[in-house]
């Protein structure tokens, strides 16, 4: 499987499936973060997984805890969303129509991020065995990459309100499907694997 769950606690690969790294969540987040913001996001992400900070993990491990945190994140924002729009607090139409949009984006995040984490959920759980890693780590490519066009159909929808709390969390969220995207891209590609 991709997640090699039984092991790999040395720190260096999985012993079930020695082509998936194991690392600290300080490893990852380093690995993963070109700016102070995004790895102070992935380090209290991960901060409250299975071994904390300081024990080597399958990266899949890492990459379904950020993709259980985007999923929180939008399921949160769309209730705000909804709570806004039913309490009346979006008045005027052309704010409507697009917090209306920006939750077809959400739909189409979720749907997608749904499938990333049912895929890394099969593979923690040792379900299909290593020969499958390739089509599993495209699979989780196209997965999160249609995870990021839902957060950013969301966003250009919102570009002419900025003052919306909407979005606020929409960026928010965007940033935490990127952590996930960038934390699956740790899942070797196929061309590594051979």
């Amino acid at each position: 499987t991709l997640g090699g769950a039984d092991g790999g606690l040395d720190g260096s690969r999985s012993s079930r499936c020695p082509r998936i790294p194991s690392m600290t969540a300080q490893q990852a987040c380093s690995a993963v973060s070109g700016t102070r913001h995004m790895l102070e996001l992935c380090l209290r992400t991960l901060r409250g997984s299975v071994g904390g900070v300081t024990v080597p993990l399958p990266v899949t491990r890492h990459a379904a805890v950020a993709v259980h945190g985007a999923l929180d994140a939008y399921a949160a924002t769309v209730a705000a969303a909804t709570s806004l729009l039913d309490g009346g607090a979006v008045p005027a139409d052309d704010e409507r129509a697009a917090f209306g949009n920006c939750m077809v984006g959400y739909g189409s995040a979720r749907v997608a991020m749904a499938r990333v984490a049912d895929d890394l959920r099969l593979a923690l759980a040792g379900g299909s065995g290593c020969d499958d890693d390739g089509d599993r780590a495209a699979e989780l490519k196209a997965g999160y990459t249609a995870g990021l066009r839902g957060m950013d159909g969301c966003t250009r929808g919102m570009l002419d309100f900025p003052a919306s709390p909407l979005y606020a969390r929409n960026l928010a969220d965007r940033n935490m499907t990127l952590l996930a995207a960038l934390l699956c891209s740790l899942v070797p590609a196929p061309a590594l694997l051979a």
